[in-house]
């Protein structure tokens, strides 16, 4: 299903209430073969478990003082706080905020004379309980097939567990049992979940984006990410000879020991749809240890497909109580909040998922780790599912989705350029020629560049296989799962906006939209940006299906980038973490000879709805913009 130079629309664009007359029209036409399988998507269903296999799943005990952690998450990376820098191991973690010993060890113990086994992590917080489905569901009085949330965070059943109260009254709330109830579906699309991009035209390499934003003097300083360890939150393994032969071609270093993988186990799905040569991850682990060259690389590998709320959060949870990666990186996502509400409705997600989500996310800030996410690659309208008929999920995309992790105020969130170039596009084929596109500058990642080139229908008609990738752009926009930021208050740019509606409400683009004025709140993003437009993309060393050197791009490839470039800072002696970057990039910003590059047009600079908003120095379509590594290696404390 996942393709590495094709990426297949399956279920991506439209209205369900246009799908049926789309897949009529698609028995006789291209166009609508196309946009036949834009408003619907099939679904994954988990995989159903016996009485002898053997799962996990995880429980999350009340933290304490949770206002006062978040607090000092910001404070320790907040320039002249008290607090600044005095970053916190996962045991201070525990003293401080989490259970304390007696009851973690009274847990474990509980559950080992039930036959299961216990991982405490040192927050204090976390406990991840693994055995045979016979003993959970004896445990706690549930079928782990048909188990759903009740009022009580512990009864998954008709009655509850016989848990001693003690225990009971410590538990904040339960992920990972219902798990496999077949009520988890899971959309079997790759587009809202990984940042991926397709059309390639002028593919380079490393010093791409080494060149293009200021990092080579920092390479001359001999900051090259040495006794730093950068780590790759990932939902498909890779073979390791791939990374190598790229890090030799890039001159990067080739030690053996370099590239570690961390297991976090997962079996929600079937096994063979688990990829152990998965192209997104490489992709991550070649650019992160290149842009780094010598600097460590771990791969926190989920054995699943897709991320859930429970395996996303384990590899993270996983990552901070090792506490060896100075920076981490996800090409993959979570679906919006409509998609995750609804499996709440559905009573097979904990209504607390946000809550442990924005607490594991924090603690990254709270070590001093920094943690960066892509953006995604659908530009301002994003995907998410709107409801369940039969074994369709029907899918929708608006401005107005929320996207709980890929937008979480607790990440830096890296959005897409297009950079410079004039050249013809070709077909995916190339056996034709779309026409020559023009670029300028450097402009937000937004495909409506190409419109021009395709906007007559009968244009449009010799060239259906360029549907897929003519609504593509970075993500960006506003996220009303929470209140804007203390860091993006007052920020200019923050909470206004500049927008064209180049998306009508049937999902085709529009020419010549006029320019719209604006204000909306919440957590604006992305923070910052860099090149992502396969047009103007990379190329990965990934041999398949005949290929060895597929060109690439998308907003995947941003993050990783900027977490390989925190491990090169980081390197320089005597330099605490870096940490929380948006603590404090967004005062930088501010600053009359800023590190940062804003792109404010508001025309030919959009991410498919927001534009530049000139004079200010942020927008939606890419953040504050795009950076000056070395400019910001000196300003950044």
């Amino acid at each position: 299903m996942k393709s590495w130079v094709k990426v297949t629309i399956m279920s991506v664009l439209g209205l369900a209430s246009i799908f049926v007359a789309q897949t009529v029209f698609a028995a006789s036409n291209p166009i609508g073969q196309a946009y036949s399988e834009l408003g619907s998507s099939g679904v994954y269903r988990p995989t159903p478990v016996k009485a002898n296999t053997t799962t996990s799943f995880d429980i999350f005990l009340k933290p304490n003082n949770l206002q006062e952690f978040f607090q000092q998450a910001m404070d320790v990376n907040t320039p002249d706080n008290l607090q600044f820098k005095n970053y916190l191991t996962p045991s201070d973690i525990q003293s401080k905020y989490g259970q304390p010993s007696t009851v973690t060890n009274s847990w474990k113990s509980y559950l080992k004379k039930n036959h299961l086994r216990t991982l405490v992590y040192d927050n204090g917080i976390q406990l991840t309980v693994t055995g045979k489905v016979k003993y959970i569901d004896k445990t706690f009085h549930v079928n782990m097939n048909t188990a759903t949330y009740h009022s009580n965070p512990l009864q998954f059943g008709s009655k509850k567990p016989n848990i001693p109260s003690k225990l009971a009254n410590t538990v904040w709330t339960v992920l990972g049992m219902t798990d496999h109830n077949r009520n988890y579906v899971m959309p079997n699309s790759n587009m809202p979940l990984v940042k991926k991009g397709n059309d390639y035209s002028f593919s380079g390499f490393t010093n791409r984006f080494v060149n293009q934003y200021d990092v080579q003097p920092l390479y001359d300083q001999g900051m090259t990410g040495k006794g730093q360890t950068i780590g790759i939150i990932a939902f498909g393994n890779i073979k390791k000879s791939n990374a190598y032969h790229f890090w030799k071609h890039e001159n990067a270093s080739t030690d053996m020991h370099r590239l570690t993988t961390k297991v976090i186990p997962g079996d929600m799905y079937k096994g063979n749809l688990v990829s152990l040569d998965e192209g997104e991850t490489t992709m991550d682990v070649e650019y992160v240890g290149s842009v780094a060259p010598q600097a460590n690389v771990r791969i926190y590998w989920v054995r699943s497909p897709y991320p859930t709320v429970m395996n996303m959060i384990n590899a993270y949870a996983t990552a901070l109580n090792e506490n060896k990666a100075s920076s981490l990186s996800t090409s993959w996502g979570l679906f919006g909040s409509s998609y995750l509400n609804l499996l709440v409705r559905h009573k097979v997600l904990s209504s607390k998922y946000l809550d442990v989500l924005n607490f594991v996310l924090a603690q990254s800030a709270i070590q001093g780790v920094s943690s960066f996410v892509a953006s995604g690659d659908t530009g301002a309208l994003n995907f998410d599912v709107k409801g369940i008929a039969g074994n369709h999920l029907l899918m929708d995309r608006s401005i107005n989705g929320n996207l709980p992790f890929d937008a979480n105020p607790w990440i830096t969130s890296t959005g897409g350029t297009t950079l410079p170039f004039d050249g013809n596009l070709p077909t995916k084929g190339n056996e034709k020629s779309l026409g020559k596109v023009t670029i300028s500058s450097e402009r937000s990642w937004g495909t409506d560049y190409i419109w021009p080139l395709v906007g007559n229908p009968d244009r449009l008609a010799q060239v259906p296989d360029r549907i897929d990738g003519l609504l593509r752009g970075s993500g960006g926009g506003f996220n009303k799962l929470t209140s804007t930021p203390t860091y993006q208050q007052g920020v200019p740019g923050v909470n206004t906006f500049n927008a064209r509606n180049y998306v009508s409400s049937l999902n085709q683009f529009v020419l010549g939209a006029p320019l719209v004025h604006g204000t909306d709140s919440g957590r604006n993003y992305p923070d910052v940006s860099a090149d992502a437009d396969p047009e103007t993309g990379y190329k990965v060393y990934y041999k398949k299906d005949g290929i060895q050197w597929p060109p690439s791009g998308g907003t995947s490839i941003v993050a990783p980038q900027y977490a390989a470039m925190t491990a090169v800072i980081n390197s320089q002696p005597g330099r605490a973490r870096m940490g929380f970057w948006n603590a404090q990039i967004y005062q930088l910003a501010q600053k009359s000879d800023s590190p940062f590059h804003p792109l404010n047009a508001t025309t030919d600079n959009s991410n498919l709805y927001y534009t530049g908003q000139p004079g200010t120095v942020y927008n939606q379509a890419s953040g504050l913009g795009t950076t000056d590594f070395a400019k910001l290696a000196e300003d950044y404390k």
